[in-house]
């Protein structure tokens, strides 16, 4: 039952909805290596988890032309919202994975790809009897591991207080992890602000980020 699971996903994964040069193709048997990424070589590369409609990472490519971008992202109209975005910018350091990425991630990349990997605002699944949906989980800190070399860095946002004290134990209990500098930001500067992030602050939420360094293999 579970294989017959697993293959279907896979075969979700392995799809692409619509033509474009832009998509990356998941597969079971090989993973993406940092030479399938992209046409040419980048200096370092970027994973963004979830990337929504696509204007963090668009305005960190046009910022940082020698990183490579790599976008996961299931929902078809943020899809083709980032696509029209990345023609109109031009830009060639941008490509995106139509795959839910809580699926099997480090199943789809080779190890050490990403130097750094971005997840803002996950779903908080608050209710007490939801939280094994949650993605923050030690299977997910694993999964950090593998993609990240040492000295990667992990960057989570979340405007669910609960969720970020979760987080902070996830990484307090494991010895691979390191704060950057601080457990626990109420600011930053370094991303751009998500309209997602941004609507949240005008409605008064306080958002919290987490940053941590990948300091064990």
């Amino acid at each position: 039952m579970l294989q017959d699971l697993e293959q279907k996903l896979w075969s979700i994964a392995g799809g692409i909805p619509f033509a474009s040069e832009y998509f990356l193709q998941a597969s079971p048997v090989r993973k993406l290596k940092k030479e399938n990424l992209f046409p040419k070589e980048f200096e370092t590369y970027f994973l963004e988890l979830g990337s929504g409609w696509g204007e963090v990472a668009i305005a960190m490519a046009l910022e940082r032309p020698k990183t490579g971008f790599v976008l996961m992202e299931k929902k078809f109209d943020r899809i083709r919202h980032t696509i029209r975005a990345i023609e109109r910018n031009r830009l060639e350091n941008v490509k995106i994975l139509c795959v839910n990425f809580n699926w099997f991630l480090e199943d789809v990349f080779e190890e050490n790809v990403f130097s750094e990997i971005l997840l803002n605002f996950p779903d908080p699944w608050p209710k007490r009897r939801h939280h094994k949906k949650r993605t923050m989980n030690e299977k997910f800190l694993h999964s950090l591991e593998a993609l990240l070399p040492e000295e990667g860095k992990f960057s989570f946002a979340t405007d669910y207080g609960p969720y970020a004290r979760k987080a902070i134990r996830l990484f307090r209990d494991s010895s691979a992890f390191r704060p950057e500098q601080f457990e626990l930001r109420l600011e930053r500067s370094e991303i751009p602000v998500s309209h997602f992030e941004r609507k949240k602050r005008e409605e008064g939420r306080r958002i919290y980020y987490i940053d941590q360094i990948l300091i064990k293999k």
